[in-house]
């Protein structure tokens, strides 16, 4: 069992999983799809300041929501899988941002 410290910090990695592994690409990928592209959208919201990116990032993380709700019966809160969501766009777009930042500082292009 994992001790209670370590289980509170989401991100780090319990269960010894490599770190190219995709959790959640291999749940449902087309939530997977969804929380890539809300975090495109979050990521250039930032990167521009728009608004309309900034909606559809926000419209995006609802939709992956539902699906993941869908999946998981209406036993579990609503807001719990939104919150989870949210995370993993965030995360997603954090990566977006690192990786445009380590592309600069290379004098190199991100896709």
């Amino acid at each position: 069992m994992n001790p209670i410290p370590s289980m509170r910090n989401i991100n780090r990695n319990l269960f010894d999983v490599p770190a190219s592994a995709n959790a959640l690409e291999e749940y449902d990928s087309t939530v997977a799809e969804l929380v890539r592209q809300a975090a495109n959208h979050l990521f250039t919201a930032r990167r521009d300041d728009d608004q309309a990116a900034l909606d559809e990032a926000y419209n995006l993380t609802l939709l992956a929501a539902a699906d993941l709700m869908k999946g998981a019966g209406s036993s579990v809160y609503v807001r719990t899988h939104i919150m989870i969501t949210a995370r993993l766009v965030e995360l997603e777009a954090a990566l977006l941002a690192a990786g445009t930042k380590t592309a600069g500082e290379r004098g190199g292009r991100t896709a």
